[in-house]
């Protein structure tokens, strides 16, 4: 009677345990596929014809590693974070491009992604990205605005930490965004859509908007083959004014570095430039 009361205990010990050991793995999976990192290419912005300086941001025992295209002491600057399977020099062709439109502009890359030092984690990018928006604050202490623009897998790292940001930013431009890390992973294919509900509710776009209290601009294109535009309007409705949504056409997901234009890009730079939010295009 005893080993049977300890059988039934033992086992319900392991029932009870499974759920929190499936989301451990479900949550390292989501770390290990879907924080990729890019390799550094050889492309800077004078590959573009813009100027540029290479930058590192302590962080403790290793450094990240970024590039700043600097238009003048006065001028906006944007702030990118970027997405998965990228590296600084895949956003080369945008910082010319803002240059040439009088826009200076900063990108780095997270821990363990393309040059920089550390570890992919969750916990660790996110005190990347509050480091990173310190530092450029710091390069640029007497642009005319700083305007955080998050790309893909960054715009969940941005909305989650942006709250936190010191000085605030003037405003916030997420392209080619998701509605949370679980929707994301399911359309990346790196879970099945069966096991999303173990894994934890991180980076919540639709959820974490409402701390955001800057003026907010969303761009996505209706021909984007990994996050359907259903998304960002999620994030869109439940965002605090003022607010914008610009519907691109004809333009893939991976297209605002791949294929960078004056027309993706417009709606940004108009909001960079003059601090005033575009019309929306729906």
């Amino acid at each position: 009677m005893v080993v049977k009361r300890t059988l039934l205990v033992v086992g319900a010990l392991v029932l009870a345990a499974a759920p929190f050991a499936a989301r451990r793995v479900a949550y390292g999976m989501v770390e290990r596929n879907g924080l990729l990192s890019g390799p550094v290419g050889p492309e800077t912005p004078a590959t573009f014809g813009a100027p540029f300086t290479r930058i590192v941001i302590p962080r403790g025992a290793y450094k990240l590693q970024g590039v700043i295209s600097k238009v003048s002491d006065r001028a906006p600057v944007v702030v990118i974070f970027h997405g998965s399977a990228e590296s600084v020099s895949y956003w080369a062709d945008v910082q010319a491009l803002f240059y040439r439109n009088r826009i200076s502009s900063y990108v780095f890359d997270y821990s363990g992604f393309g040059n920089s030092g550390g570890e992919r984690s969750a916990v660790v990018i996110a005190e990347d990205v509050r480091q990173a928006w310190r530092d450029a604050a710091i390069r640029f202490p007497n642009a005319e605005r700083r305007i955080a623009l998050a790309y893909s897998l960054g715009s969940g790292f941005v909305v989650s930490e942006l709250p936190s940001f010191v000085p605030e930013p003037q405003g916030l431009a997420l392209v080619a965004s998701y509605s949370s890390a679980r929707e994301a992973a399911v359309n990346f294919g790196t879970i099945p859509a069966w096991a999303a509900p173990v894994l934890p509710d991180l980076w919540n776009n639709v959820d974490n908007i409402a701390a955001v209290q800057v003026p907010l601009l969303l761009v996505h294109s209706d021909t984007d083959q990994l996050f359907p535009l259903a998304m960002p309007r999620r994030i869109f409705a439940a965002a605090n004014s003022p607010k914008a949504f610009i519907r691109l056409h004809g333009y893939q997901h991976a297209d605002g570095h791949l294929k960078p234009d004056g027309s993706y890009w417009a709606g940004v730079m108009a909001f960079a430039e003059t601090g005033r939010l575009p019309q929306s295009s729906f």
